[in-house]
């Protein structure tokens, strides 16, 4: 993996393993990007119903206190700016980590927030598996994040859905390549 260059952008970025106690930023923070990014026409009934119910404390601390997964914060002093949750359980094929998540706030995109918390969650994989490929889901419209995880070398490699309020949302599998 190449050496991060955020620095002269962020030069108080600061990436670290999560605690019990960032869960509820974390929460805050993934229903922010969950609903910027998909409720795009407004908030349907079952799009409240999925994040008040998947960002809870309790999932989120369940999240950071499970030992087959890595839940990074990236935050500048005590502001959280994003988080990425890897599982090392999660196997596809010959790749064994999954990136379940990678949220940055989107109005710090293109900051180099998103490739250090993805630098950081290849490495644990490697520690972990002594493998750093990672294989992830993105939703198929998500155009801006399919172009970040194609820039840093993930490849599509089929698809599936994403079940919401009865509906199929389609989804690409993305692995990236051996580091």
């Amino acid at each position: 993996m190449p050496t991060p260059d955020f620095t002269d952008r962020m030069p108080d970025l600061r990436i670290r393993p999560a605690e019990r106690r960032d869960a509820a930023r974390i929460a805050a923070l993934g229903m922010q990007v969950w609903l910027h990014t998909y409720a795009t026409g407004g908030v349907s009934g079952a799009m409240a119903d999925y994040v008040l119910s998947e960002f809870t404390l309790a999932k989120l601390a369940a999240r950071i206190e499970d030992p087959k997964r890595l839940v990074l914060v990236a935050e500048e002093e005590d502001h959280l700016l994003g988080y990425a949750v890897t599982n090392f359980d999660a196997r596809h094929g010959d790749i064994a980590s999954e990136l379940e998540t990678l949220y940055v706030q989107a109005h710090l995109l293109g900051r180099g927030i998103g490739h250090a918390l993805l630098l950081a969650a290849h490495s644990a994989a490697a520690r972990y598996h002594g493998d750093s490929r990672l294989w992830l889901t993105v939703n198929a419209q998500n155009a801006r994040a399919i172009a970040f995880y194609q820039r840093q070398g993930f490849v599509e490699a089929g698809e599936t859905d994403f079940e919401l309020g009865g509906k199929p949302h389609r989804n690409l599998l993305m692995v990236s390549p051996p580091g």
